[in-house]
């Protein structure tokens, strides 16, 4: 998770594979949170380490890219210079779940809006939520097929909507009473079954898409 020691923001040499981060509170490294996997995913395929499917070249000779327990894998911190337990590591099993949930969230997102007769350049604003997007590289999101590639300032990060809106539901009844009025107009729509969801998510197994 996005907490101290998580390691958000990443940067590998194109040759000689050297690895920069940032983690959160500035503290040695414990890990990766999500902000940090779309950076590294979209670094290590600027730089030829992985292909579109997300596969390590076996190739490549270098200290970082080795076997792992899970597939090839890719050393982003080794564990003498941040002192933990374990290398931190990014392998084949962890990019092959990263790019059925970004597969899954764009396909789902292009559903949608297809569903409403739009296409995504009908939007006039996307509102990303969550901790999530307080450090998301907004480039690097729409690198890897998370996002539509659309101008960068149709995205508004909004924080943690969720705690925000209850807050002003529990201070103001005008609030509470609008919260109500949306609630009754929201349309359910299920994915699952819906004809051309999967052959959409199909197609987005691939970075970008």
């Amino acid at each position: 998770r996005a907490s101290k020691g998580a390691i958000q923001k990443v940067k590998i040499g194109p040759k000689t594979f050297d690895v920069q981060y940032e983690t959160i509170m500035k503290v040695a490294a414990a890990g990766i949170c999500g902000s940090g996997y779309i950076d590294i995913i979209t670094e290590l395929l600027r730089a030829g380490i992985i292909d579109r499917s997300g596969k390590i070249n076996g190739s490549l000779k270098h200290k970082r890219i080795r076997d792992g327990e899970y597939g090839k894998e890719f050393v982003i911190a080794f564990k003498e210079e941040v002192g933990t337990t374990g290398d931190i590591v990014i392998n084949e099993m962890d990019m092959e779940n990263l790019k059925r949930a970004k597969g899954a969230i764009y396909a789902a997102s292009a559903m949608l809006v297809r569903h409403m007769g739009l296409s995504f350049d009908n939007l006039e604003q996307v509102f990303i939520a969550g901790g999530f997007g307080t450090s998301v590289d907004m480039a690097n999101a729409i690198a890897i097929g998370l996002l539509p590639d659309l101008p960068r300032e149709k995205f508004s990060f909004v924080g943690n909507s969720s705690l925000i809106g209850a807050r002003e539901i529990i201070l103001s009844h005008d609030a509470l009473f609008d919260a109500d009025a949306i609630a009754r107009q929201l349309t359910y729509f299920e994915l699952s079954v819906e004809p051309n969801y999967m052959d959409e998510y199909v197609a987005s197994l691939f970075f970008p898409h």
